[in-house]
């Protein structure tokens, strides 16, 4: 395995203070739980097809300097997490 692997198994955890929506907080890739320092960007992602998952996503930095992708589907609350890896290329891992 090299320097550059990401592991597959990622989750993203969550809080919601008040009536707000679930926030993103921390992304925990295999053992690791790296905390959200920053939201860059987020964005509702829609179509106009009826009956399709409205995705929630969110371009964050982490703790360590690094930056990922986080997208949430609609209404199953699943979430796709793509890392940025240290080359500029990206993986993509999807959680449950």
């Amino acid at each position: 395995m090299s320097d550059n692997a990401i592991p597959t198994i990622a989750r993203v955890e969550c809080r919601s203070e008040g009536r707000a929506d679930e926030r993103p907080v921390a992304v925990v890739i295999g053992s690791q739980r790296l905390e959200i320092v920053d939201v860059l960007d987020q964005a509702m992602i829609t179509t106009a097809e009826a009956g399709e998952s409205v995705r929630h996503r969110y371009w964050v930095e982490l703790d360590d300097g690094s930056r990922c992708e986080l997208i949430r589907v609609m209404p199953d609350g699943k979430w796709l997490v793509k890392a940025e890896r240290p080359s500029g290329t990206e993986t993509g891992t999807e959680t449950g």
